[in-house]
């Protein structure tokens, strides 16, 4: 090996994270460095246990397609901001792939060495491994305008990425279509209260009320999906029925079906208290549990059905899948029982509907 591992030594106290990840009014959060793209602010463990549900409830194998959508995203990041790679191709002085790296909460990394053809590369303290891998063997790609196969070998706290010349080409990637917002006017929201509550932990590893943080950018969660779509096979056992996407064809439905179910049970199973006294309280719902990570704002609510249903109004979410099975199982708690949704794109808002799906003596599950 011709270099080894070194200590990188993050560049401020804070990573200047309040800066890059701005909170607005429409309940998103957005990329100052990367032209406002929408992001979420997800739990890390939160994230993984979602992904290995989506898997189960689709009943595929999703990580190379997470790498593919993690390598693609930053490859169109680096690409579309003109970001500089460092003349002597030594990504241990690629200072702001290093500050991006530890801003998104992917840990730390590092040069390892090389063996013949190949090179290694450490990666450290990493939340999550396909997006770390992906966006690691594109980062170097680009630096060495060459591209690469990669394989690792990982523990619980590293992983040593190998890559591999290879003589595949690929186009260039192309920015997703992220039809999950509305171009109105918004403003920066005041999240002093949010971010009073960070704490760091080791390079690259940062917490809001003691759960590690990932960023995932609305980019790579389309990118993801679109990728996935192509081998989905529905799982009849899943409860499909319990979401209505109108206008949405029959690949997408499912797979954001998958996605909402997933999130609807990891919210059910974190036994939150969802307290209604009256109907306004679904905004401070909202609030706590979509906007504060990027998900959206509820705008408006409203009942209907005399009472027995309700409808949200948001004019802007990173992915209606997440939020609408947050907003189920929400519902779900508050009401004591099961429920069906209805998403409805509008002209300039979306629509929630959810309605109760079985008998009041019935649990939630």
């Amino acid at each position: 090996m011709s270099r080894f591992f070194k200590r990188i030594k993050s560049h401020d106290g804070n990573y200047d994270l309040s800066s890059r990840w701005v909170h607005y009014s429409n309940g998103l959060i957005l990329d100052s460095k990367n032209s406002g793209q929408p992001v979420w602010m997800v739990g890390s463990i939160w994230f993984e246990k979602w992904f290995h549900s989506l898997e189960d409830k689709l009943e595929l194998s999703l990580g190379k397609r997470l790498i593919q959508a993690s390598s693609e995203e930053l490859e169109y990041y680096l690409l579309s901001n003109r970001i500089f790679a460092p003349k002597n191709n030594n990504i241990d002085d690629w200072k702001h792939l290093i500050m991006d790296f530890h801003q998104k909460g992917l840990g730390t990394f590092s040069f390892y060495g090389e063996d013949g053809t190949d090179v290694k590369l450490l990666i450290t303290d990493y939340s999550n491994i396909n997006i770390a891998i992906g966006y690691l063997s594109s980062a170097w790609e680009y630096m060495s305008g060459k591209r690469y196969k990669s394989s690792w070998a990982d523990s619980e706290s590293s992983i040593l990425l190998t890559l591999s010349p290879s003589s595949d080409t690929f186009p260039p990637p192309v920015a997703s279509i992220n039809l999950s917002q509305h171009r109105r006017e918004k403003s920066v929201s005041n999240s002093s209260e949010w971010w009073e509550m960070l704490s760091l932990g080791s390079e690259g590893c940062w917490y809001i009320q003691n759960s590690r943080k990932l960023i995932i950018s609305s980019d790579m969660f389309e990118k993801f999906i679109t990728s996935s779509i192509p081998f989905i096979q529905l799982n009849r056992k899943s409860r499909y029925d319990n979401y209505k996407w109108n206008d949405i064809d029959a690949s997408n439905s499912t797979w954001w079906s998958a996605s909402a179910e997933s999130s609807r049970e990891l919210f059910i199973l974190q036994s939150f208290h969802i307290m209604i006294r009256e109907i306004k309280d679904w905004k401070k719902v909202g609030y706590n549990h979509l906007q504060k990570t990027g998900l959206g704002a509820i705008i408006d609510v409203e009942n209907y059905d005399d009472g027995d249903g309700i409808i949200f109004t948001l004019h802007s979410l990173f992915h209606p899948s997440i939020t609408c099975g947050i907003l189920l199982a929400c519902w779900e708690r508050a009401n004591g029982r099961n429920g069906k949704l209805e998403f409805t794109k509008n002209e300039n808002h979306f629509s929630l509907k959810i309605f109760s799906g079985q008998s009041v003596s019935e649990d939630i599950s």
